[in-house]
């Protein structure tokens, strides 16, 4: 007996898409889930594990390594090679432990020389670590050439707020940020100096790829109005970016540009 063309094509169908739904089942899935905020509160916790946090929060969720490096020169900030020793010697009657929570949390209180006051304090957002994870950073820190005795007491109760909160709430510039991308390569000339993630490739001025990462929309929007007046980035010359688009972008359009570098993170 002869099957009918329909039913045999059917069948092999059936086969076909039987064969691929195995296959797809038998792949291992990989469940996506957002990074957890590291807690040590009310827990035990070795020395040795909390140094181990804090590196790891150094080098991801603190983006410490974005203007800092560890025994290489010539970075945007201080290389932090040895600062568990060296900064006991930074402001006299400060221990290192104290010196290194205050430049965590106020870092303008104290601004080392040669270098601009551009470090947004890292409990606040965009940073935004908690109480834990100052803790844990700042034994890292301690243990670049220095002891490692800082306790969650050390770190002000009040610290890291925001981020047990939820965080501040997101700033919202009425600005398109398309429009600004075209503010960033034509009038305002960036383009000519930075890089943005894809556009742009001159090492004249600092990379912008993350700076909405790094920095507050208050810091970006006075950087483009009085560039000179929020200092020079180390490793970079002075005085190169223009001191007039202030004045020469209409309004829409350096709204435009700052919604832009917002979307850069």
């Amino acid at each position: 007996m002869r099957l009918p063309i329909g039913l045999k094509v059917g069948a092999f169908a059936v086969v076909v898409m039987g064969g691929y739904s195995w296959f797809a089942n038998s792949i291992p899935q990989i469940e996506s889930k957002p990074p957890q905020e590291l807690s040590l509160e009310g827990g035990n916790v070795t020395q040795a594990q909390l140094v181990k946090a804090g590196e790891e929060i150094y080098h991801t969720k603190g983006t410490c390594e974005i203007c800092h490096r560890i025994g290489q020169q010539g970075t945007r900030a201080p290389d932090l090679a040895g600062v568990g020793a060296r900064a006991a010697k930074r402001k006299p009657g400060t221990s290192a432990k104290a010196y290194i929570i205050e430049s965590l949390l106020a870092p303008q209180a104290y601004v080392v020389e040669g270098y601009p006051p551009i470090m947004p304090a890292v409990d606040k957002p965009p940073i935004a670590l908690n109480r834990s994870e100052l803790w844990a950073l700042t034994a890292f820190l301690e243990s670049l050439g220095g002891t490692v005795d800082v306790t969650l007491n050390d770190i002000p109760a009040t610290a890291g707020a925001a981020a047990a909160g939820g965080g501040a709430a997101e700033v919202k510039i009425p600005g398109d940020p398309k429009q600004g991308e075209l503010v960033f390569q034509g009038k305002g000339t960036c383009i000519a100096c930075h890089k943005a993630g894809k556009i742009g490739a001159s090492p004249v001025g600092p990379d912008l790829s993350q700076i909405a990462k790094i920095q507050t929309p208050d810091y970006i929007m006075k950087k483009i109005l009085d560039p000179k007046g929020m200092g020079t980035v180390a490793g970079f010359p002075p005085g190169v970016m223009p001191q007039d688009l202030g004045t020469r972008l209409a309004a829409k359009e350096y709204v435009d540009l700052v919604a832009f570098l917002l979307t850069l993170k």
